[in-house]
């Protein structure tokens, strides 16, 4: 019945039209229920659908593009709704908080274990006589037969053990612990887990750190970029974000 009704050109012509004004209208009164306004989108867009079908302009698209304008108009909104927020603050304002001192405390533990454990190992495993192979007459089979076990074993714990605490310390020092904007709203305070306290805060204008995705997309972590690092900052999404929208607004 809702076939019949929508293929009949004169009706369909005026449901658009019925669809064009609520439309407007709740994009007038309504723009910050976004429920609302989305609503309104998909009547629109589901009745100049089925009327370009009924007079035969169109052919019927497909629901991705479908969810592609509504992600693109969600993110209209979402813009148009960053432009009523105020950067201009009295104090101090925490915009994210991610507190596990004591899980990064033994990370830094482990890391730490990691780079004297194998170091260790590297040392009881050494011998003289790996260097004769630059200084003797010594045949390279007969020298990887005589240290078979103990060269491989000493090259994989003097690498190893470095390479485990450089890594931990990367991510202690690009694991976000405090985001807050700053007196007056000029400048970003970033605080890590980095290993020397010394180091793990740093200031920044605002405009130098952008996220690379939203808060609320995929994924277990949201990618901070701060200019002139070489590395992304991380920031956990299990974390708190104390200031949802003024975080939207200054870290975009």
């Amino acid at each position: 019945m809702l076939g019949l009704i929508l293929k009949h050109p004169v009706i369909s012509k005026v449901l658009l039209t019925e669809a064009r004004s609520i439309h407007g209208i709740t994009q007038k009164y309504f723009i910050h229920d976004k429920s609302i306004f989305l609503t309104a989108t998909a009547v629109r867009t589901f009745v100049t659908r089925c009327t370009r079908l009924s007079d035969g302009v169109t052919r019927p698209a497909s629901f991705l593009k479908s969810n592609g304008l509504l992600r693109s108009l969600l993110a209209q909104r979402r813009q148009m709704s960053q432009l009523d927020v105020s950067t201009n603050v009295q104090n101090n304002v925490i915009l994210y908080k991610y507190e596990r001192s004591s899980y990064f405390r033994n990370v830094r533990i482990f890391g730490i274990g990691q780079l004297f454990g194998w170091l260790i190992l590297a040392v009881y495993t050494y011998k003289p006589s790996f260097w004769d192979i630059f200084s003797t007459d010594i045949k390279f089979k007969e020298y990887l037969f005589n240290h078979m076990i103990r060269l491989p074993l000493f090259l994989f714990s003097f690498i190893a053990g470095p390479f485990m605490f450089l890594f931990v310390y990367a991510t202690c020092a690009r694991s976000v612990k405090y985001i807050i904007l700053n007196k007056g709203g000029k400048t970003l305070s970033i605080t890590t887990y980095q290993m020397l306290k010394k180091n793990s805060s740093i200031n920044i204008p605002i405009g130098m750190a952008k996220c690379t995705s939203h808060r609320t997309g995929e994924g277990l972590h949201v990618s901070l970029k701060v200019k002139n690092k070489p590395l992304y900052y991380l920031v956990d999404k299990s974390g708190t974000f104390v200031n949802p929208k003024l975080f939207d607004h200054v870290m975009g």
